[in-house]
């Protein structure tokens, strides 16, 4: 079990709340052999009244957040509030504004943008692992694919009856893990093929992410015996986003691990072997990413985590999930 809290999040003495540590992972492929993943939301904590996370890993591996906007929203005040950066997932965000149950989807982003929030509105959220595949037709009735959510912010605010239901007994639980408990029950109605892409492609995200992200696509393509043109094409339908889309994020995201993880150690040391052309590469990869510049996203990290860390974050504890 991982579980974060937070209250009054903001650049100044923003987590001195809670013990665990701000900066949010979560695992992936934890079955059928492939290889744990992590990434990172470091910026979802910023600004907000209380924001709390738990990762599980039955019947599905999930990461569920919860978190409340305050009912003035000041961007200029703190502009990395709600900042979404790539992390090659899809998030469902469930939200009770003004007394009424919308849905939002996310897409990871393939740069680092503002989510679009109500003020003064609760939210629960469903963080899916990279290469799972909700039945997104059972929220609206309207076909839509991982693909079409690449990128973007899709809204629904008419659900169907299937998913208002399931808004209305999430938000009559009476806390964060029995809102969990109502969505793992809703979500163990469907089977695991109806619910994950196919074990090549979970296998191709394996690889890459055991890479770092520093691998020839081109060799993956060769292991499935497809042209590299054919592999990405399939990649991208099933996705929304390329191999070398994914390993840019992966690469990325692993650069930003070690410097949470390990702040003492040189940029230059950590890049070394990942494939970027320079540090100047690198620096514009992380400001496209984040819109921070490698030294202001470190600053950010001391700011934030001027205390001891939960070992659930470097995946060292032997008791982090469920």
């Amino acid at each position: 079990m991982i579980t974060f809290c937070c209250k009054g999040a903001g650049l100044n003495g923003a987590f001195a709340f809670f013990q665990p540590c701000p900066f949010l992972f979560f695992a992936g492929f934890c079955q059928g052999g492939f290889a744990m993943m992590r990434f990172c939301q470091p910026f979802f904590c910023e600004g907000v009244k209380r924001y709390a996370q738990k990762e599980v890993l039955r019947p599905f591996h999930l990461t569920f957040s919860e978190f409340e906007i305050q009912s003035i929203i000041d961007r200029k005040a703190d502009p990395l509030f709600m900042k979404c950066i790539p992390d090659g997932s899809v998030t469902i965000l469930f939200i009770k504004s003004t007394g009424t149950c919308k849905v939002e989807l996310i897409g990871t982003p393939l740069s680092a943008k503002a989510l679009i929030v109500y003020p003064d509105a609760l939210y629960f959220g469903v963080r899916l692992e990279p290469g799972m595949i909700f039945p997104y037709s059972r929220i609206s009735g309207a076909r839509i694919s991982s693909r079409d959510i690449t990128d973007t912010e899709i809204f629904l605010p008419v659900l169907s009856a299937d998913m208002q239901e399931l808004s209305e007994k999430l938000f009559a639980a009476p806390s964060f893990e029995e809102r969990i408990k109502v969505f793992n029950t809703y979500i163990s109605l469907f089977d695991r093929e109806q619910l994950v892409a196919t074990e090549t492609l979970y296998d191709m995200l394996s690889r890459i992410y055991s890479a770092n992200g520093n691998i020839e696509i081109s060799s993956l393509a060769n292991t499935v015996c497809y042209s590299e043109r054919q592999f990405s094409r399939i990649f991208s339908e099933s996705l929304g986003y390329s191999p070398k889309t994914f390993a840019r994020i992966v690469r990325f995201q692993h650069v930003l691990f070690q410097m949470l993880m390990k702040r003492n150690t040189s940029i230059s040391n950590m890049i070394a072997n990942l494939n970027y052309s320079d540090q100047a590469h690198f620096q514009r990869e992380f400001k496209e990413f984040t819109t921070l510049t490698p030294r202001q996203f470190v600053q950010f990290a001391k700011k934030n985590t001027a205390r001891e860390r939960c070992h659930s974050c470097t995946g060292r504890c032997g008791a982090c999930h469920e």
